[in-house]
């Protein structure tokens, strides 16, 4: 073991067993992680606690940060929207003005939580260990997807006088599963976004064999869970986690092995074509993928719900540049503007949402955050990395968040707290990686 590795250890135990408030904030920040999926309520309050603990002890100066300043004006333009929106001084059609002061909690708070986060996050040991809570927390989620789909076991569940709900709803006419999560869409997205930590640790050497049989048990239920929730965006960013992370393993056989089943699979469907290649898919998918897959076409791109929902957003905002609508003022806008399809509740991309409830200008702000984070730690990570131990776990992570940014480019889940509060611990995780190596 190098002098790096040991020094990184041993701050790592005296954070655990030193008595100050950073090591009481690191332990809810832990206990928060643990519980994200399946007990959101106590994990926000646990996780929105820790951030006290994570202003304290540190190095780094909370306006020094540029990205702290971008965030407080974000959150600046947002209040001055909202002001602008109650007090009619801008008039929108059809806007709720609680929905629009509460929707700033989706946003804001977590501003906070990003800076607060990091100070948990500064080495890769302390990466790892969140990693290996994410994917401990996530089982209960795997679990309640198999008894929903397999066992016929339905919700809701409630726990201390409705604190916690597993909603575990009867699966719906396309069989998608959503366990615990209120949609299938978004038990994909919490799933995907956690599959390249999984990833990670199996393509990760271990001494003990039986840690490898459980990484890959993991992975493989992962995988199927994935695909029977019936999430296109979640499928695709699954793909794209496994052909981006295998290229750096190091454990050649087991990659090898991994991709040799995915060819014979693929070439033993393109064998099939000639009998019944739609009828195969349809026995082989499930249900709702195959509806999906047989319903999209080139030809009819404007008959599909998203087309028309994203042309009616930037026609929306082309209107209303600078300033936005209001969280919560889509459905009716749409409605009202004549919209095609009954039901939608958002523009089904997270830069479109926030300029068509926050103005240009802050989808931008925001925007530049996330994808100047995410590139600086590409490129460091993935393309000049030869001077630096790397971990395969950060590079699992910065995937995560790239599988986080795939989704909300087709799909909103953002507005489920579990997976807003993650993005956000992972892009943190992101800053410090940039920190480290700058």
């Amino acid at each position: 073991m190098n002098d790096s590795k040991k020094i990184n250890k041993v701050n790592l135990r005296n954070n655990l067993t030193n008595n100050h408030p950073k090591n009481l904030g690191l332990n809810l920040f832990r206990l928060g992680i643990l519980l994200l999926a399946t007990a959101p309520s106590l994990s926000f309050l646990f996780l929105l606690f820790s951030t006290f603990g994570g202003f304290l002890n540190r190095e780094d100066k909370f306006l020094k940060d540029k990205y702290n300043w971008i965030l407080i004006l974000s959150s600046f333009l947002m209040i001055l929207n909202c002001f602008l929106i109650t007090t009619d001084l801008i008039k929108i059609p059809e806007s709720e003005n609680s929905l629009i002061w509460l929707g700033l909690l989706n946003w804001i708070p977590l501003f906070w939580c990003f800076w607060g986060f990091q100070n948990y996050l500064n080495t890769k040991e302390e990466r790892l260990f969140t990693s290996k809570l994410l994917v401990i927390g996530s089982i209960p989620v795997l679990i309640s997807g198999f008894c929903q789909k397999f066992l016929g076991l339905y919700g809701p569940y409630r726990f201390f006088n409705n604190l916690i709900i597993w909603y575990q709803r009867p699966l719906g006419a396309d069989g998608g599963v959503s366990g615990l999560f209120n949609n299938q869409n978004y038990a994909g997205a919490w799933l995907c976004i956690i599959f390249p930590l999984c990833l990670g640790f199996l393509f990760k050497k271990q001494k003990k064999i039986f840690l490898k049989y459980i990484n890959f048990s993991i992975v493989s239920a992962f995988v199927t869970m994935i695909i029977l929730t019936t999430s296109r965006s979640a499928i695709l960013a699954m793909l794209i986690s496994y052909l981006n992370l295998e290229k750096f393993t190091k454990n050649k056989f087991l990659s090898i092995f991994i991709s040799i089943i995915t060819t014979i699979l693929i070439v033993k469907i393109l064998l099939l074509i000639n009998i019944d290649i739609q009828k195969y898919i349809t026995d082989f998918l499930p249900t709702g993928i195959s509806n999906k897959i047989n319903y999209f076409k080139f030809s009819n791109l404007d008959t599909l719900p998203r087309f028309d929902i994203w042309s009616k957003s930037i026609s929306f905002i082309n209107q209303n540049l600078f300033f936005g609508y209001g969280a919560g003022s889509f459905p009716n806008m749409y409605s009202l503007f004549d919209g095609n399809f009954e039901g939608i509740q958002h523009t089904h991309n997270i830069f479109l949402e926030l300029a068509f409830n926050h103005g240009l200008l802050v989808a931008l702000l925001i925007l530049f955050v996330m994808l100047s984070i995410l590139i600086t730690a590409s490129k460091k990570y993935f393309f000049n990395n030869k001077n630096h131990d790397l971990s395969l776990i950060d590079k699992a992570w910065i995937i995560s968040f790239a599988n986080f940014l795939i989704i909300h480019m087709f799909d909103i889940t953002y507005f489920d707290g579990r997976i807003s509060i993650l993005s956000w611990i992972l892009l943190a995780g992101l800053r410090k990686m940039n920190k480290t190596y700058s």
